[in-house]
């Protein structure tokens, strides 16, 4: 058997490499976080950027469908002063 001194040497050496590798890891985990949080970030902007493309396009749609039913620009162009009239005048009973 092996002297008690050796026994705790080999015991010291053994624990320093096991926290050597605890410090390793740590950096790497605290690394993994920072860039998880970053790509988190990349996520919810490109989740609105997505949902603000998708009003655009439901919009765009709406127009082309008003566009479309009318057939005749000249006639849109009509009924939408049409309607801001009826907006102002909506407005103006409000103001009174």
């Amino acid at each position: 058997m092996s002297e008690p001194s050796e026994r705790t040497e080999l015991l010291k050496t053994n624990l320093l490499k096991i926290a050597d590798k605890l410090k390793a890891l740590e950096a790497d985990n605290r690394g993994l976080r920072s860039e998880l949080e970053t790509v988190r970030g990349e996520l919810r902007d490109k989740n609105a950027r997505i949902d603000a493309l998708t009003e655009d396009f439901n919009r765009m749609k709406l127009a082309k469908a008003v566009v479309t039913s009318t057939g005749d620009k000249a006639e849109m162009k009509f009924k939408v002063n049409e309607m801001v009239k009826e907006i102002d005048r909506c407005i103006a009973l409000l103001n009174r």
